[in-house]
């Protein structure tokens, strides 16, 4: 399988792995029509004060009891595995040899849905946690950053697996930005370690 690892310069290494076909088109298209069926919903986020709707739609599916807090605010409580995303959590880990008790799905329905830039240090990961993320549907701008340093542009394609490594969210940080460009449905899949629940 292809495998590339993500440069911001020739001589600098990002802390992450990329898989550009990790599905097959068939295997991607097939995935994403399954994610529209999945229970998508809009959260509410406490930012600076205000209380406002989450810029895109998200759901989580997972091992019993992984709760997942993010923000400070937004509380996911994982549905059980689908068929279709355990296989898939299963397959990831066969690549990659990190384990995964959830996944968080996160749809950005136009160009305007986006997530700002942060880093996934929630306490119920663990310590350095690796993040495994498949991409779905429309291609979106994904940007990495060193914390304090420049961003790094990537376009994550339909069937790609990108995988944070160990560390990576202590050091950097990323996001999907905004775009005034028409662009269609993308579905984001990101599989995560949990400390908690029942195993």
């Amino acid at each position: 399988m292809k495998q590339m690892s993500l440069f911001d310069e020739p001589t600098i290494v990002l802390p992450a792995n990329y898989y550009p076909e990790f599905l097959n088109k068939e295997e991607a298209d097939e995935l994403y029509q399954h994610c529209q069926q999945l229970q998508w919903q809009q959260n509410q986020i406490r930012m600076l004060g205000k209380t406002m709707p989450v810029p895109r739609l998200e759901c989580i599916y997972g091992d019993e009891g992984c709760d997942y807090l993010y923000s400070k605010s937004v509380l996911l409580k994982p549905l059980p595995w689908t068929d279709a995303l355990a296989k898939l959590r299963d397959r990831i880990t066969a690549t990659t040899d990190y384990n995964f008790r959830i996944v968080i799905g996160n749809q950005y329905r136009s160009g305007q849905d986006s997530i700002g830039w942060h880093n996934d240090s929630e306490s119920s990961m663990g310590l350095n946690p690796a993040i495994a993320s498949i991409s779905l549907g429309s291609v979106r701008k994904f940007q990495i950053k060193p914390i304090g340093g420049k961003p790094t542009d990537f376009w994550l394609e339909h069937g790609s697996l990108l995988v944070m490594l160990p560390g990576c969210q202590s050091t950097h940080l990323h996001q999907v930005p905004k775009t005034n460009k028409v662009v269609s449905t993308r579905i984001n899949l990101t599989f995560r370690p949990h400390v908690g629940g029942k195993r």
